[in-house]
């Protein structure tokens, strides 16, 4: 009874001792690295798509803001075609503010990841 018992506690040292699990857990955190390296990759794409619309954006607004001033300062614009303009612009600065906010957390992102 007593070589039983000493062959039982001799087996559940050798298992919990074991190396296996060590290893097991560095496997699933390269796995885990390799995942958040491809999403940081993937995430530097598309901030440099937003930088892109960002800049094509900011000149549409201002082109209009041009061709606004100019039309408005020869008095060729009717009070209906300011208001629609002026809507127009405001929308155009909205959408510029959202790829700014889109932009700021894809760099954040980036920055904690990489």
């Amino acid at each position: 009874m007593k070589k039983l018992i000493f062959v039982l506690f001799l087996l559940v040292g050798v298992v919990y001792l074991s190396p296996s699990e060590a290893t097991a857990q560095e496997v699933s955190s390269a796995a885990v690295d390799a995942k958040v390296q491809e999403k940081v990759k993937k995430s530097i794409a598309q901030l440099e798509k937003y930088k892109g619309q960002h800049e094509k954006a900011v000149e549409k607004r201002i082109d209009l803001r041009t061709d606004f001033e100019k039309k408005n300062s020869a008095g060729k614009l009717s009070p209906n075609d300011v208001a629609k303009i002026t809507k127009k612009i405001d929308k155009h600065s909205k959408s510029i503010e959202k790829l700014e906010k889109k932009m700021k957390k894809l760099e954040v992102y980036i920055s904690e990841n990489s």
